[in-house]
């Protein structure tokens, strides 16, 4: 594919504004609008463009057709001890995860550890977000969410399972939270949107076609290839059971007794909190998460490698530049987020 190689740079705040703009001129509340335009571009400053705004023209497809909900009435169906259910009411990923790990940290502070399952969420984004929620609170934070067939099972050659997201982030001292945020897909399904908005091809091993081949043709993927094979597919098979399973809202097994797909694709998600300082001296566990970044990062590299990465020290990386510099946007994308605002209205950025 020939390469469109233009770049616009645009201002966080900017960005942000805009995506909020849109949402609320598609009847979300502004508080709402707000916190999901937030998560969006603190994606992009990350350089997780395939969760940041290139979404947004999916998401507005998606209220306009009703299957997001931009009135949700969101509400907890249970409390328990450490246990919440929160019905989201196809609200907004971004919005439901967030009020998810709100009520999961809420709960560790009453009892030491928070577990909150949402239910019939959208879309979420980033997860490491919300996981970083609890860190930022002296927590540890874990989230995961589990969606309909993208993925392949490994062994099969068409989608059997989800490219089901799981993050973690534990709080440092003098570093930055501690934060990892992978799909069990080799590569998100983000990135192949982001191929096909820049006109690249992409690298044998992200997914198949839908004769079941490998392919560099992002408009040619089907399927998604698990990461690590039977580890990414079997990782993501369990996902489904905790995040699902659990509360009663099954994804997989219905879509694929449908033939692979539903006709309202819900997804659920899970916000779990624990209270650290319980467990022993937390400013002592700063300090040894420090520690152990600091040997880890010490470690003699491989002669192709620049430099050691602890989790969430790339992204941290390109937060700095991109809030001095801009985020990059591909021609594709700038050019869908431009037909997004002539259509509502909305100044661009």
């Amino acid at each position: 594919m020939p390469a469109k190689s233009e770049l616009h740079l645009i201002q966080s705040a900017d960005l942000q504004r805009f995506a909020s703009a849109v949402f609320q001129a598609l009847g979300v509340a502004p508080a709402m609008a707000d916190e999901w335009a937030r998560s969006l571009v603190w994606a992009n400053l990350r350089g997780t463009d395939s969760h940041g705004v290139l979404r947004i023209p999916s998401y507005v497809d998606r209220l306009k057709m009703k299957v997001m909900n931009a009135t949700p009435n969101m509400r907890v169906e249970l409390r328990a001890g450490a246990i919440a259910v929160l019905d989201a009411d196809r609200a907004p990923g971004a919005v439901a995860m967030s009020r998810a790990m709100e009520e999961a940290i809420s709960c560790a502070r009453e009892v030491h550890i928070g577990w909150c399952a949402a239910r019939n969420i959208t879309h979420a984004g980033a997860v490491g977000y919300f996981a970083l929620q609890a860190a930022n609170a002296g927590m540890a934070g874990i989230v995961m969410s589990a969606s309909g067939p993208m993925m392949a099972y490994h062994g099969a050659k068409v989608s059997g399972v989800s490219s089901n997201p799981l993050a973690i982030a534990f709080p440092a001292g003098r570093r930055r939270p501690l934060v990892l945020d992978m799909s069990t897909s080799n590569v998100a399904m983000g990135k192949v949107m982001g191929a096909r908005d820049a006109g690249r091809d992409i690298p044998l091993g992200w997914g198949l076609d839908a004769q079941g081949h490998d392919t560099t043709d992002p408009r040619k993927l089907a399927t998604l290839l698990p990461m690590g094979g039977p580890k990414g597919s079997g990782l993501s098979f369990m996902i489904e059971c905790l995040c699902s399973l659990a509360v009663g809202n099954p994804i997989i097994a219905p879509a694929l007794a449908a033939g692979g797909a539903l006709d309202a694709p819900f997804l659920n998600g899970l916000a779990v909190a624990v209270d650290l300082a319980v467990l022993g001296n937390l400013d002592r566990m700063r300090e040894e998460a420090d520690r152990l970044g600091d040997l880890i990062s010490a470690l003699p590299t491989d002669d192709k490698v620049e430099r050691i990465y602890l989790p969430g020290e790339r992204g941290d990386a390109i937060l700095e530049a991109r809030m001095r510099d801009g985020i990059p946007l591909p021609q594709g994308t700038w050019s869908k987020l431009l037909a997004v605002a002539q259509e509502f209205g909305v100044e661009a950025p």
